[in-house]
């Protein structure tokens, strides 16, 4: 979506979830089908909440 995001890491407050998300960056990036899949859930479930406040 951004180049300038590359990753979020909600409540990764354990050593174990940072290693599991580590993990996920030897995964191949996203189609561009599944970009614009989540694309679509955020302006259709999340944008009208917090877009206001970038």
């Amino acid at each position: 979506m951004f180049d300038a995001v590359s990753t979020i890491i909600p409540r990764a407050s354990k050593p174990h979830h940072i290693e599991s998300n580590a993990k996920t960056s030897s995964l191949p990036p996203l189609t561009k089908h599944e970009m614009d899949q989540v694309q679509k859930i955020y302006d259709e479930m999340i944008k009208n909440q917090v877009h206001h406040l970038w």
